[in-house]
């Protein structure tokens, strides 16, 4: 099971990927927090992610933790917060963000995670995307997503990216 904070969620949506990511993969757990994040508007996206959440595609589950302790540590949200909280309580595989201040938690615990520009990279190395694809998925990506020059760079070589 993998456990998403709203980032990755969106920008998997904005760039049209979701539904072939969640048909590869499974589904996705989300805490209650970040589904009030990614339905928050009335955007395409947010659409999305609702009508992926009403089919059940992405399972929502409340925890039983609290998470002051945690945004009292850490500069994060309280989604991002608790997507931390359910990954230990779910044992989850990964957490799927692409959320700066939850990368440095998972990097600090060891805790694996993967950001939109890996899914994009994992589904062509699977075969689910041409070379085409998968690089316009990735400038789409790096269009919406906050990602340095190094990152972005980082995950264009891994597809060969021009």
């Amino acid at each position: 099971m993998l456990v998403s904070n709203a980032s990755t969620l969106i920008l998997l949506a904005k760039v049209g990927i979701l539904r072939n990511f969640l048909n590869e993969y499974g589904e996705i757990t989300i805490p209650k927090e970040v589904e009030i994040e990614v339905l928050e508007g009335d955007t395409f996206d947010s659409k999305i992610l609702k009508k992926e959440i009403e089919d059940n595609h992405i399972k929502v589950k409340a925890i039983k933790s609290n998470t002051t302790k945690i945004l009292k540590e850490f500069k994060m949200h309280k989604g991002e917060a608790e997507a931390y909280i359910l990954y230990n309580e779910c044992n989850a595989k990964a957490i799927l963000t692409d959320d700066g201040e939850l990368i440095k938690l998972c990097k600090l615990f060891e805790i694996p995670f993967i950001n939109a520009l890996a899914v994009i990279t994992r589904m062509f190395e699977r075969g689910m995307l041409t070379h085409k694809e998968a690089c316009e998925y990735l400038q789409k990506l790096n269009d919406y997503g906050r990602y340095s020059r190094e990152i972005y760079n980082y995950f264009k070589q891994e597809v060969n990216c021009p």
